[in-house]
C-alpha cells in the first residue's frame, strides 16, 4: 500500500531566489494517481485519428516490469475505415500556480509516420489561460520543438534572449499569428526528440513556469545532473546552465497571459498538422493518389506503425515556491513518497473558449487548446467545447 503524506503549509521552509521544494512526485505504479483522463472521447482540439484512452485501456496506458510508465498508441487492433484508433491523453489534477518547476524524465518519446506526441501545459479556459509545449513534434521529425500559444498580441518572445540548443523561430504568441504557431523555438540537437532521443537513452526536460519568464531546459542521458532524481527534494533553476527556450516577462506578462496550468501528455495522429500532406512529406514518404494521412496510416493494421508511438517514463517531479491552493500528495516508483504540496489548486474542469485555425498549406505548428475546422481560419472564438 503507498503511504501518502502531506504537509501544512505553514510548515513550509522558507525558500528565497530559484531554489524551488518538491510538491509532488510521480512515478512507478503511482504515476496515474497524480492524472485523470479527459472529458472529451475523442481528439476535438487538433482534429487527430484518434479516440482517447480511459482507464479500461489497460494496455495502452500502464507500468512495465522495470517501473516506467508507457503510454502508447493501439498498435494490435484493426481499425476500420471511418473509425479512429485509441491513443492516450492524460491531464494532471493539480492546477500548477506560476513558481512552479516541472522535471520530466523519459527514456522513449513517441515518433514515427502520422505521429503527433506533446507534453505541454495549458489553463482551464483556452486561449485565456495560455498554453506551454514543452515537448512536441510530428512524423519523423528530429529535434523537440517548444511554444507559447496567447490570446492577444502583447505576449512576445524576446530575441535578445540568449538560448543554449535552441533558436527562435517566431517573436508572436498570438493565437492569430503564424497559423496559431505560437512564438516557437526549435532545438537544434538530434537527442531531443525522435528517434534521436530514444538512442540516446532519452533524458530530461525541465520547464520553468515563473513571474518573470517561463524557461526550458533539455538534459541528454549522459548529462543529466547528478542532482536530479525521483527522490531530489529540491531543484535550483540557477544551476541549470542557459536554457534551450527562454520567454522573458520583459516583453510577455506572464501574470496576464498566463493563469494557473494543467500538465498535459497525449499522443494523437495525423490532425491539423501532422497529417497535413506538405508537412507529413517532409519526413515520410509522399503520400499516393487519392490516400491521405489516415487511410495510408490509422487504419487497417499498424503493428509496425505505431511500434515506437509510445512515452516510456521515469518520473514527473513538480518543484514550487507558491504558497497558494490547496494541498494534495504523490506517489513514488516504490509506492511510499512524502510530499510537500503549495501552489496548487484542484482542476475545475469547466469548458473553454476556443478557436479554429487550420491551413491546406503547410505550417509549422499548430497549438493544442483549440477547435480546428480543417481548411478554413477562424477569427472568432467559439464557446461551449469541453478540452479537459
Amino acid at each position: 500500500m503507498a503511504l501518502k503524506t502531506s504537509l501544512l503549509l505553514s510548515t513550509l521552509p522558507l525558500v528565497l531566489g530559484t531554489t524551488y521544494p518538491l510538491i509532488e512526485s510521480w512515478s512507478g505504479s503511482g504515476f496515474m494517481d497524480g492524472f485523470r483522463y479527459p472529458a472529451s472521447f475523442y481528439d476535438n482540439t487538433t482534429n487527430g485519428d484518434v479516440f482517447w484512452a480511459t482507464a479500461a485501456n489497460t494496455s495502452l496506458i500502464y507500468t512495465s516490469s522495470s517501473g516506467t510508465t508507457i503510454l502508447k498508441v493501439d498498435n494490435t487492433s484493426y481499425v476500420p475505415y471511418n473509425e479512429k484508433r485509441y491513443a492516450p491523453k492524460i491531464l494532471s489534477k493539480t492546477e500548477y500556480q506560476p513558481g512552479t518547476v516541472w522535471v520530466f524524465d523519459a527514456v522513449h518519446m513517441p515518433y514515427g509516420c502520422s505521429v503527433w506526441p506533446a507534453v505541454w501545459t495549458q489553463g482551464p479556459d483556452w486561449p485565456e489561460h495560455g498554453e506551454i509545449d514543452i515537448m512536441e513534434g510530428i512524423n519523423q521529425q528530429t529535434t523537440n520543438q517548444v511554444a507559447l500559444h496567447t490570446a492577444g498580441s502583447g505576449c512576445l518572445a524576446s530575441s535578445s534572449s540568449s538560448l543554449s540548443g535552441g533558436t527562435l523561430t517566431y517573436d508572436n504568441c498570438s493565437i492569430g499569428a503564424h497559423y496559431d504557431s505560437g512564438c516557437t523555438t526549435n532545438m537544434t540537437n538530434a537527442d531531443t526528440y525522435g528517434s534521436g532521443f530514444a538512442a540516446a537513452g532519452g533524458g530530461v526536460y525541465v520547464a520553468e513556469f515563473a513571474t518573470d519568464g517561463i524557461r526550458i531546459w533539455f538534459f541528454t542521458r549522459s548529462s543529466v545532473p547528478s542532482s536530479f532524481g525521483v527522490s531530489s527534494k529540491s531543484i535550483d533553476t540557477s544551476s541549470l546552465g542557459t536554457p534551450a527556450a527562454e520567454y522573458l516577462s520583459s516583453s510577455c506578462n506572464i501574470t496576464e497571459y498566463f493563469s494557473s496550468q494543467i500538465f498535459t501528455i497525449d499522443i494523437t495522429l495525423c490532425g491539423d498538422w501532422a497529417g497535413i500532406a506538405a508537412n507529413l512529406e517532409e519526413t515520410c514518404p509522399q503520400l499516393q493518389g487519392d490516400n491521405t494521412c489516415y487511410t495510408t496510416y490509422v487504419i487497417n493494421n499498424a503493428s509496425t506503425t505505431y511500434a515506437n508511438a509510445y512515452f516510456e517514463i521515469n518520473y514527473l517531479n513538480v518543484y514550487s515556491t507558491s504558497t497558494s491552493g490547496s494541498s494534495s500528495s504523490g506517489s513514488s516508483a516504490s509506492g511510499a513518497s512524502s510530499t510537500i504540496t503549495a501552489g496548487v489548486s484542484p482542476t475545475s474542469g469547466s469548458s473553454s473558449k476556443t478557436s479554429g485555425a487550420a491551413s491546406p498549406v503547410a505550417i509549422p505548428s499548430l497549438s493544442h487548446g483549440k477547435i480546428s475546422l480543417a481548411g478554413v481560419v477562424v477569427a472568432g472564438l467559439l464557446a461551449g467545447f469541453s478540452l479537459l
